[in-house]
């Protein structure tokens, strides 16, 4: 049984990404995150390893606020992914991070065709 310590917990925006991250990419439909170059107008599948730069997370009077870049498979439903996603996401959160208000927002940067 766990006890409660009293105290406050701090977590990092870059702990909170790559919570995120891993959690997205346990999503069915996910690929992975995705990044765009904004001279080039490309965008790029990230690995595993830099899953960080996908998210943005951000943090206004304690809210936070995430938001994921992805790259999906081709024929999934997106509306379903993204709310998998959505749900995913603030699951882990909520039971790691203990982050209670947190919005997510979706991206879909591209569809993996082959």
């Amino acid at each position: 049984m766990a006890t409660v310590v009293p105290g406050a917990l701090r977590v990092s925006n870059d702990c909170i990404a790559d919570l995120a991250g891993y959690a997205a990419l346990e999503c069915y439909g996910v690929v992975g995150m995705a990044v765009t170059d904004e001279q080039e107008g490309v965008t790029y599948l990230l690995p595993t390893y830099r899953l960080r730069r996908g998210i943005v997370v951000s943090s206004e009077d304690g809210h936070v606020k995430v938001d994921l870049n992805v790259v999906v498979e081709r024929g999934v439903n997106m509306s379903s992914v993204s709310n998998n996603l959505v749900s995913s996401v603030k699951f882990v959160l909520k039971q790691i991070a203990e982050l209670d208000d947190v919005d997510v927002c979706v991206h879909i940067s591209g569809i993996r065709t082959s």
